[in-house]
C-alpha cells in the first residue's frame, strides 16, 4: 500500500462532498467490559471513560461517529472553549 492509495485531501468526508460543521461530545465514565480491560491492561477495579464524538452537517444530519475508550488511571481530558 502506498500513501496515495489512502490519501483524501481535506478528509474523507470532504472527498465525498460532505461538510461537517459541528460536533457533539459525550463522555461517560463506567467500569470496563472484559475485552477493554484486557486490551488496555487495566488493574482491577479501574474505570474507563467512553468518549463519543458525533459530527453533523449544516442540516443537523449525523455524518460520523468516533468512539474512544480511555483508561481512567492514565488520562486527562482537557477542553478549551471560546466564551463568545
Amino acid at each position: 500500500m502506498k500513501p496515495e492509495d489512502v490519501s483524501a485531501p481535506g478528509g474523507v468526508l470532504a472527498q465525498c462532498g460532505l461538510a461537517q460543521v459541528r460536533y457533539e461530545d459525550e463522555i461517560i465514565f463506567r467500569m470496563p467490559m472484559r475485552a477493554e480491560s484486557e486490551r488496555l491492561d487495566l488493574p482491577p477495579a479501574t474505570p474507563v471513560a467512553a468518549h463519543t464524538r458525533t459530527g453533523y452537517d449544516k442540516d443537523r444530519k449525523p455524518l460520523r461517529a468516533m468512539i474512544t475508550i480511555l483508561s481512567g488511571d492514565r488520562h486527562v481530558i482537557r477542553y478549551s472553549v471560546l466564551a463568545d
